[in-house]
């Protein structure tokens, strides 16, 4: 018959943990000769990926994957797939309204376990800046939240500082220079995203306070990651796979062909959810058992405070 076509609406394809993603998307692909897989790109940029959802819908894709940039901003783009009677299945990041399945590792869970390292690591008393990801995305909320619950068992630990760095580089500089100004005693970063640990750490350095021994703590379990914990830049890494491309590809193919998706749990959501494995925090006491079981070819940034 005539092939079956996916329509993938992601994010954004700049950040590495993203093309990760698409790359496992094709590679489930790949297995299916009669399967097409049409990729859009979100620009991190709501308007943009809901006009990505239309042009989907004009192709007559048979299902969707989506990776929504934030939640409330594409319930539009979700409620239309629906309508439109076509499997959507989000990935890593979901939507309050309906949708096939939501496919994702708990956020909380991981930033939980972050935080307790970063409970532990402080002795329970100490300052804290946070850097999330991109305000208003599940994950940034999640892993606030997961913080938050670590948090709770330390009443002396205050987060004195929390600003949006959007999962990069350049924001977490810029929010990091300003909280060290503001902020002469700080124990502890914790950021939602690897770039954003790194970026802190420039900032760091470049304000001389490379003696403080401010420590990282982060998420996102790249193979440059993994290296940094194991160089002690980084005190704590959240444990968070970007192979979920495969598992969306093979829910949606499973949808189109009438057949039951197992392991499907009813959550706070509408539609359903197909929850993977939490997977444990990557620290310097197991760190040799991770180095290069992450993912990404990219080496890490030098530690601009061992120079």
């Amino acid at each position: 018959g005539s092939p079956l076509r996916i329509g993938f609406s992601q994010t954004g394809i700049t950040h590495p943990w993203r093309v990760e993603m698409i790359r496992s998307a094709q590679a489930e692909v790949a297995r299916h000769p009669n399967v097409e897989l049409i990729i859009t790109d979100g620009n991190v940029d709501i308007r943009k990926q809901n006009n990505d959802i239309d042009d989907l819908l004009a192709q007559e894709v048979d299902a969707v994957v989506m990776s929504p940039v934030e939640s409330a901003g594409l319930a539009p783009a979700a409620l239309k797939v629906m309508a439109a009677g076509k499997p959507l299945v989000l990935l890593d990041r979901d939507v309050e309204v309906g949708k096939t399945v939501f496919i994702g590792q708990s956020n909380v869970t991981m930033a939980k376990g972050v935080g307790d390292v970063l409970v532990e690591m402080l002795g329970g008393a100490g300052n804290v800046v946070e850097l999330t990801g991109l305000i208003g995305s599940s994950p940034a909320i999640d892993r606030q939240r997961g913080m938050n619950e670590a948090l709770a068992a330390a009443p002396e630990i205050t987060v004195v500082a929390t600003g949006d760095a959007e999962w990069i580089r350049d924001p977490a500089v810029e929010l990091m220079d300003d909280f060290l100004v503001a902020h002469p005693e700080i124990d502890a970063v914790f950021s939602h995203a690897e770039e954003s640990s790194w970026g802190a750490q420039f900032a760091i350095a470049r304000a001389g306070r490379c003696g403080d021994t401010i420590l990282q703590f982060t998420h996102d379990a790249s193979n440059a990651g993994f290296q940094s914990v194991k160089d002690g830049l980084f005190a704590a890494d959240g444990n968070y796979s970007p192979f979920l491309g495969d598992v969306g590809v093979r829910a949606a193919l499973m949808a189109l062909q009438g057949m039951e998706i197992p392991d499907l749990e009813d959550y706070e959501f509408e539609g359903k959810l197909y929850r993977l494995p939490d997977l444990p925090v990557v620290t310097a006491d197991n760190v040799d058992e991770w180095l290069g079981k992450g993912w990404g070819d990219f080496a890490p940034p030098e530690n601009p405070c061992s120079q």
